[in-house]
């Protein structure tokens, strides 16, 4: 029984293994490069990729319901395997601008995976918070790698100190839903739900899961964390910290409230309605009057997180769909833009503030337009790929009778796309510091990030082109979820 089971878990346990394995040969061989170690880790994930994709359409209920094996949770395995190797090889190169040395830099980056696989699979409150946990003590370390720095030790201990506290929330809640359930199976919370309905106990319990859950997306008012830690960490391990474990808290939050709380939908959609309309503000607004590049990037990623949350508030299948669309096109593109920095400081520039790339076009003009690109469409201008992302959140608000939810994020989108295009205008138009250009000319393209950026720009531009050929997948994500 138990040997069946395990059968299905042979890529996180695989992952696992390799995660020791690299540790070890870290420890053991002094002489082994983060490059190098960067580049194995990237094949172990590889490996495990393959291992997914032979049982996508398996599903199965495991060691008594705690795991599942769904279409969701196996397509969710691919895009975190898949997106993981891709910023490894994004960010190789730059791990020695950004002084990081030390090989257990990628048994991190493994370990989190396993975290973020096991989310996307738990069943139960007991295996969310062991994946959840496991990610996250992972992104702590990765966060505070960088030891002699003063900001990345300080965004480790903010990390840490308010992961915490996200995480006491979490158990708060959970001990809420056991003690009015006896159980810590999803399937029964949502049995007692359709029998009871939200009673007191379990309608505080979902408040604060809500609330735990929300600080993984950097939702407001749980979004304080984001931009500190996004400045104070180095570039490269900031491109992992803003796109794979999104992703992940994404699906989570969609499984936990559509598997366990689906039958109360009419009371948590108003909880999410009001943090949704929040974050698209907080994170629109406070965007504008940004200097800091990475900071700059964070309270884009919360503003998007809010338009995320639109599809989960107008619910069914249809509504999960959308999220999914809607978050794999701006990882896609955050992707992008953490790959063109990357580019940028692997060639000697030194990317702090916004001012850094200011007339970029006329000595790198692949980069810039490739950013420029990416911009556009986490703007949502249209032809681009992420105009589509947001079409499908706003349209099934608007199916689902939220006209005014739909309507702030319209406006909210005009006053993102301010930042972006202001952004773009610094790139291709503001005038170029020429000493710092003198200092680049001895550095050469990555080939690591060079060939993510095309990848990212392909990707985005067939989804425009053939969303036909994509779609059917995240169709058949989503309806898994509401399989019973």
């Amino acid at each position: 029984m138990i040997l069946s089971n395990l059968i299905y878990l042979t890529p996180e346990i695989f992952v696992a293994i390799g995660s020791l394995l690299m540790l070890m040969y870290g420890a053991f061989n002094r002489q082994l490069s983060v490059i190098r170690a960067s580049n194995l880790t990237a094949i172990i994930l590889c490996f495990a990729l393959g291992m997914t994709l032979t049982s996508v359409h398996q599903v199965a209920s495991l060691f008594s319901g705690q795991f599942i094996a769904d279409s969701f949770s196996q397509y969710l395995k691919i895009a975190i395997l898949g997106g993981a190797a891709l910023v490894l090889l994004s960010t190789r190169s730059t791990l020695y601008q950004d002084h990081i040395h030390q090989t257990e830099y990628t048994s991190l980056i493994l370990l989190s995976v396993i975290g973020m696989m096991l989310m996307v699979s738990a069943n139960s409150y007991l295996t969310l918070f062991v994946g959840l946990e496991l990610q996250s003590l992972s992104l702590y370390i990765m966060t505070a790698l960088k030891r002699d720095d003063v900001r990345a030790s300080e965004a480790g201990v903010k990390y840490f100190i308010l992961g915490a506290l996200s995480t006491g929330l979490l158990l708060f809640g959970i001990s809420f839903i056991y003690g009015a359930t006896g159980s810590l199976l999803f399937g029964d919370t949502s049995a007692m739900i359709a029998k009871e309905g939200m009673t007191l106990s379990l309608s505080i319990g979902l408040v604060f899961i809500i609330a735990g859950l929300l600080f993984k997306i950097s939702s407001a008012p749980f979004h304080m964390w984001t931009p500190d830690i996004y400045q104070g960490t180095p570039t490269s391990i900031t491109t992992f910290l803003s796109t794979i474990p999104k992703l992940a808290a994404f699906a989570l939050i969609s499984r936990v409230l559509i598997t366990s709380f689906g039958e109360g939908h009419a009371f948590w959609s108003q909880i999410l309605m009001v943090l949704s309309i929040i974050t698209m503000l907080v994170g629109s607004l406070a965007a504008l009057v940004q200097k800091n590049i990475k900071r700059f990037l964070a309270y884009s990623t919360i503003a998007n997180g809010g338009y995320a949350l639109i599809g989960l508030i107008a619910g069914g299948q249809s509504g999960v769909q959308s999220i999914l669309i809607y978050v794999s096109l701006y990882i896609v593109a955050m992707l992008g833009v953490f790959s063109c920095l990357s580019n940028l400081n692997r060639r000697g520039f030194d990317v702090e503030d916004i001012q850094d790339i200011a007339g970029i076009n006329r000595v790198f003009p692949s980069t810039a337009f490739a950013m420029t690109f990416f911009l556009f469409s986490m703007a949502g201008v249209p032809p681009l790929a992420g105009f589509l992302g947001k079409l499908y959140v706003f349209n099934e608000a608007i199916k689902a009778g939220q006209i005014s939810l739909a309507v702030i994020g319209v406006l909210t989108s005009v006053i993102s796309a301010a930042y972006y295009l202001w952004v773009i205008k610094v790139i291709m138009m503001d005038p170029l510091d020429e000493s710092r250009w003198r200092v680049t000319e001895s550095y050469k393209r990555d080939s690591g990030s060079s060939m993510v950026i095309a990848l990212s720009v392909i990707f985005l531009i067939l989804f425009f082109i053939k969303p036909g050929v994509f779609i059917p997948y995240y169709s058949e994500a989503a309806s898994s979820l509401f399989i019973r």
